[in-house]
């Protein structure tokens, strides 16, 4: 069975430095890989990166990276990063995120105020709803 994401390596990402903080989740980086393992039946996850600092996961979900990063002083929160260019309007990303085997997560945008048309200025919380599209091919 093919699903809309898949575990990366982090020389996988094109341009690392492209990646800007977009929302932060109420959940556990451990929680999000234990629910891609159940959801892939063990294959490819747990995919957790860690250094002192933090643990970080890499996915790219039809076909945008994203990064997952929970900071140890506050592990119940994970942080996701995403290129700008890949964010246009605030139900996009959001629609990645309802492909991950992830409902009921709470969430809230990260605000920029040097960016006046970023979503997440106007966006505040929002709850992951999981929409299972059915598998895809090619991934």
């Amino acid at each position: 069975m093919s699903y809309p994401y898949r575990l990366m390596l982090p020389e996988e990402l094109a341009a690392p430095g492209e990646m800007e903080p977009a929302v932060v989740l109420r959940i556990s980086l451990a929680a999000i890989a234990d629910a891609l393992a159940e959801r892939t039946g063990g294959k490819d996850f747990p995919p957790i990166f860690r250094n002192k600092d933090s643990d970080a996961m890499f996915l790219q979900v039809d076909e945008v990276p994203l990064v997952f990063v929970s900071f140890n002083e506050e592990p119940r929160e994970v942080h996701v990063y995403v290129a700008d260019r890949n964010v246009h309007g605030e139900s996009a990303l959001l629609q990645l995120l309802n492909r991950l085997p992830l409902d009921g997560i709470e969430g809230a945008w990260w605000a920029r105020e040097d960016q006046p048309t970023w979503p997440g200025n106007s966006a505040n919380t929002f709850v992951i709803r999981h929409r299972d599209c059915g598998s895809e091919s090619g991934r």
